[in-house]
């Protein structure tokens, strides 16, 4: 299903499917031919566009958001305007909503969240810089890319240009005074009709931190009326007794971004940034090369058991056939050199790490935090009830797997045919369920021990290895040797440690703190750009 019209724009861009609709129109995406790159286009429903003073507003407020570049925000490339479409090219976010993202996993933990609160606070203090307020702060209108984990905003300006001529408000949006917002992660000047700035973003943006947090709305109602109602005169319920266990400034964070009165939120966005980094929040980023050691010497663990099993395998095998000792030595001699081949070859590169900066200890620490945020995510994982639920499904099934496999097993056992002492044939088909039940026994065995709400054999081994003496010992002897000079400490630190925003200095100009957010964009843009 497409929009009326919408082939008018077929000697630009190519649809490829519908990507969403609301009340705001559908969202395509499509494939720019031109410029030959994949794009989300946004069509202005029909009874919006043929107003003439909301398309020119909404052109114009358009225009304003394309001039836009910023990281966290998704950009606008092109306005169509042709045959009575309206409609606007934006970049396509390989990713999925805020609000996807929680109906799909539930609650995002702490990192996540402060991630999400720093990366839209900084787009707002871009869009705040240049006079622009968002209004329609939502779940929906923040992207969360799939392969970085970045939250961009989108949809700047489009809600107030609705707002500013058409009495019946869309689906989902609501119309009070001469703003149209969604009524759940709207703030209450916005509601009353009063005249709004920044800070009301920021109140809409501390519903947003509040949703994701604890995965369901801090206001809601059974209609939009009461919804309203509730925005004007009932207090957000502190975040911390919605969700336990949260650190106490971040919910500090959330529960001023959600007063009533403007004055008691944070000044503004970069107020707000600011206020997350100097609490040191996230927890420090595991850097690269620590993350792919981890890696390299988890799978050096898994050869380790794989090669310790067929080496007995093979002596077992090697007894019960009484074969040569020379017979026996090859193979053994084979699997230790591959063992000492696989074991030198991760040794060099515990040795890169540290000489890339890293010590032993800080390796060991890096370690164990990447088990803290496994362990994290089994914890995230056990406090939702559908995952849960769908656990006790998944045993039940792989139960039911293993008592049908030992009846075929059975059963096939029973149609064996004896044709001399501990010999048995049978025909093919019965061959044939055997080894389907032995399969089926080996996947419902992989399905219960790979259990999501605890750490698995090789996570264990992992701990008990690499964070004892073993991995100590380990590490050691690949820093013997490395002369930690000054640079390569200073190197790793800084691979280490989060970026962290310059602090105003008091009374630091308006012009002076928004150059500074430019210069911090540029800095950011400029690998991009490089890589291109």
């Amino acid at each position: 299903m497409t929009a009326p019209g919408l082939d008018t724009l077929a000697d630009r861009y190519d649809i490829v499917r519908e990507l969403g609709r609301g009340g705001m129109g559908a969202v395509y995406l499509a494939r720019d031919r031109a410029l030959d790159r994949p794009v989300a286009l946004k069509v202005l429903p029909a009874e919006y566009a043929g107003r003439r003073d909301l398309r020119e507003r909404f052109l114009r407020e358009t225009h304003t958001a394309a001039s836009f570049s910023h990281p966290n925000i998704v950009p606008v490339y092109a306005v169509e305007e042709r045959d009575g479409l309206v409609a606007f090219a934006m970049g396509f976010v390989e990713g999925e909503s805020l609000a996807q993202r929680v109906r799909r996993s539930g609650p995002l933990p702490v990192r996540e969240a402060v991630r999400l609160l720093t990366d839209v606070g900084y787009a707002l203090a871009y869009a705040h810089g240049r006079g622009v307020v968002h209004r329609d702060v939502k779940p929906d209108n923040v992207m969360i890319e799939r392969a970085t984990g970045r939250a961009l905003l989108m949809d700047f300006g489009i809600s107030r240009t609705v707002a500013a001529g058409d009495p019946a408000a869309a689906p989902g949006l609501t119309r009070v005074g001469e703003v149209v917002g969604t009524p759940e992660f709207m703030s209450p000047e916005q509601a009353s009709g009063d005249a709004v700035d920044g800070r009301s973003d920021l109140y809409a943006l501390g519903l947003v931190a509040f949703f994701a947090v604890t995965g369901e709305p801090a206001i809601a109602g059974d209609s939009t009326r009461q919804v309203i109602v509730r925005q004007l005169t009932q207090d957000v319920p502190p975040v911390a007794s919605r969700r336990a266990g949260l650190p106490p400034a971040l919910a500090a964070a959330i529960d001023r971004l959600t007063r009533k009165a403007p004055e008691a939120r944070y000044p503004s966005a970069e107020a707000l940034v600011e206020a997350l980094e100097s609490a040191q929040l996230a927890a420090p980023e595991v850097p690269l090369p620590v993350r792919l050691l981890a890696q390299d010497l988890g799978q050096l663990g898994i050869l380790a058991v794989f090669i310790g099993f067929v080496a007995f395998l093979l002596q077992r095998s090697a007894s019960a056939r009484g074969m040569a000792d020379v017979d026996v030595a090859l193979p053994a001699v084979f699997l230790v050199a591959v063992l000492w081949g696989r074991l030198a070859t991760s040794l060099a590169g515990a040795r890169r790490v540290v000489e890339a900066g890293f010590a032993p200890p800080e390796i060991v620490t890096g370690f164990r935090r990447l088990l803290d945020e496994a362990e994290a995510d089994r914890a995230r994982l056990r406090a939702l009830p559908a995952v849960r639920a769908r656990r006790r499904r998944a045993v039940r099934a792989y139960l039911a797997m293993l008592a049908l496999a030992a009846l075929m097993i059975a059963w096939g056992l029973s149609l064996r045919v004896e044709v001399g002492p501990r010999r048995y044939t049978a025909p093919t088909p019965v061959v044939v369920m055997i080894f389907c039940a032995v399969t089926m026994i080996g996947l419902a065995a992989i399905g219960l021990l790979r259990n999501p709400f605890r750490p698995g054999l090789p996570e264990r081994a992992f701990r008990a290895f690499w964070l004892g003496a073993p991995g100590r010992a380990f590490l050691g002897l690949a820093a013997r040797g490395v002369r930690r000079d000054a640079a390569a400490t200073v190197a790793g630190v800084a691979a280490a440690a989060p970026t962290r925003p310059v602090q105003p200095a008091p009374g630091e100009p308006v012009s002076d703190r928004l150059a500074r957010l430019e210069a911090r964009v540029d800095a950011l843009e400029r690998p991009h750009d490089r890589g291109r």
